[in-house]
C-alpha cells in the first residue's frame, strides 16, 4: 500500500462513522452480529469455549445467545472507535457517567506514577482517551490495532488525542520513563501480547496473564488502579475507576497479579456481554490417562 494510503482510508472510515446517526450505527452493529457469528467460526468457537468456563451451568443455546451479544457489542465498539476522532470533547464527556474518579485523583495526588489496568470490556479505547482528557499523560501499551495495515494510522490518530502508544517490542524502558515522569501507563490485563506471562487463578482455571502490571508496579512503586468503560443505552457510557492497589502491600508480583486477576474476574462476570475476547483463554481440560482407563474397564465390565 502506498505511503499515506492507510491514513486516507482510516480518515474516510472515521468520517463515515461520524456522519452516521447513532440509531443506524448501532442498528448495523446488531445486524452484522449475525454475520459475525455465522462467518467467523474461529471467533465463535473461542467465545463459546470461554463462556463454557465462565457460565458452566448454561446450555449451548444460552451461550450462543450470549456470544451473539458479545459480537454485537464488539461491532458497536468498532462503530464508536471510528467515530471518536471527530466527536466534540465536551459533548462526549457529558454522555459519560463517572463512578470512582475520586480514587484516581487520590492516587495521582501521591505523585508516584499511575498504572491503569483495564480489559477488553465495553469501550477500552475510550477509557484511555477519557484519562487523557482528564489531564493525564497516557502511555497505552498495544500491539496490532484493528488490523496490521491500519495500525500506523490508528496510532497517529490516538497521539492526536493525547494518547501515546507503546508497542510491546519497546520493552519496559519506555514505561519506566513514563512512570518516572509521573505519566499514566495503561495496560490491558487480558491481552495476549506478553512474552513473560504469570499464571493466575481466573474463573477456577490456571490462566496466563501479562506480568507487566504487577512487575512494573513493584519495581517503580507506582499505584495500580483498575477500571473499565461500559456501554449504556442511548449512546451513553459509564466509566468506573476502582480503588488503587499499592504494590508495597504485596509480598510478590505473583500475589499482586492475583489481586488484579480477582478484580478482572468480577468485572467480566458483571459485564460478560461486553467482554470482547475472541481467542480461547483456556486450553481444553484433559482427562488423566488412569481415569480414562478406569472408565473403559467399568464399561467393559
Amino acid at each position: 500500500m502506498a505511503p499515506g494510503m492507510n491514513r486516507w482510508i482510516f480518515n474516510w472510515l472515521t468520517s463515515l462513522a461520524a456522519g452516521m446517526p447513532l440509531w443506524l450505527g448501532y442498528g448495523l452493529a446488531h445486524v452484522f452480529s449475525v454475520v459475525h457469528y455465522a462467518f467467523f467460526p474461529n471467533r465463535r468457537h473461542a467465545v463459546l469455549a470461554n463462556l463454557a468456563v465462565i457460565k458452566p451451568g448454561t446450555s449451548r443455546k444460552e451461550r450462543a445467545h450470549m456470544a451473539r451479544e458479545i459480537m454485537r457489542n464488539y461491532n458497536a465498539f468498532l462503530f464508536e472507535f471510528f467515530r471518536l476522532p471527530h466527536l466534540d470533547r465536551d459533548e462526549l464527556l457529558r454522555r459519560i457517567d463517572v463512578e470512582g474518579k475520586e480514587h484516581l485523583d487520590a492516587a495521582a495526588a501521591q505523585n508516584r506514577g499511575l498504572i491503569m489496568v483495564s480489559s477488553h470490556i465495553g469501550n477500552w479505547e475510550l477509557a484511555g482517551v477519557i484519562l487523557a482528557w482528564w489531564g493525564h499523560h497516557v502511555y497505552a501499551v498495544a500491539g496490532v490495532q484493528i488490523s496490521r495495515w491500519l495500525s500506523p494510522a490508528v496510532r497517529e490518530t490516538k497521539s492526536e488525542m493525547a494518547v501515546t502508544t507503546v508497542a510491546p517490542e519497546d520493552g519496559f524502558k519506555k514505561l519506566y520513563r513514563a512512570i518516572e515522569s509521573k505519566g499514566t501507563v495503561a495496560l490491558l490485563a487480558d491481552g495476549d501480547i506478553y512474552s513473560h506471562p504469570v499464571m493466575v487463578d481466573l474463573f477456577g482455571r490456571k490462566t496466563p496473564m501479562p506480568a507487566g502490571p504487577a512487575v512494573l508496579g513493584m519495581r517503580t512503586g507506582a499505584l495500580v488502579l483498575t477500571g473499565y468503560t461500559v456501554r449504556l443505552p442511548g449512546g451513553r457510557f459509564k466509566a468506573v475507576v476502582e480503588p488503587a492497589l499499592d504494590p508495597n502491600t504485596f509480598a510478590t508480583s505473583g500475589e499482586f497479579s492475583q489481586a488484579i486477576a480477582a478484580r478482572l474476574e468480577r468485572q467480566v462476570r458483571e459485564h460478560i456481554d461486553q467482554w470482547c475476547i475472541f481467542r480461547p483463554m483456556w486450553e481444553p481440560e484433559t482427562v488423566p490417562e488412569e481415569a480414562t482407563a478406569a472408565a473403559a474397564r467399568k464399561v467393559t465390565a
